[in-house]
This record gives structure tokens, C-alpha cells and sequence, in this order.
């Protein structure tokens, strides 16, 4: 059986649960409307430029949102 992908996006997603944080709340932080934030889930994809913030908000490394990340 095969474990499905991790991505740096789920480790976000799992940390702003963990903070009680809301989407909104956290997209509002990054600076992006909420729509932007669910295309970026649903292509995978985070673009570079805002990793740093994402870390930033969520009070964490870089090196703690790539944890288990499958390449």
C-alpha cells in the first residue's frame, strides 16, 4: 500500500488547524484572497515568494513545514 504524497501545502494546513487559526484569518496574514490560497492547494504548488511569510505567520522554520515532505 502506498502512502499518498506530503506536501509542504498539507503541512501549512495541519499547522494552521493546530493553531485554531481560520483559512481566512491566515490568507489575510499572507496577503492573498482565499482563492488564491485554494488554487495554490489545488495544484500543489506554493510560490517561493510567500513560503517565508508562511513560516513567519505560523511561527515555525522552513525546515519544520518541509518535514515529511515526499519529493
Amino acid at each position: 500500500m502506498s502512502k499518498s504524497k506530503m506536501t509542504i501545502l498539507d503541512n501549512i494546513n495541519g499547522e494552521i488547524r493546530r493553531r485554531g487559526m481560520s483559512k481566512d484569518e491566515f490568507c489575510k496574514l499572507l496577503g492573498v484572497e482565499r482563492r488564491t490560497y485554494t488554487h495554490w492547494q489545488s495544484k500543489g504548488e506554493l510560490p517561493s515568494t510567500k513560503l517565508l511569510k508562511c513560516a513567519e505567520i505560523l511561527n515555525c522554520t522552513l525546515d519544520y513545514l518541509a518535514r515529511d515532505v515526499s519529493a
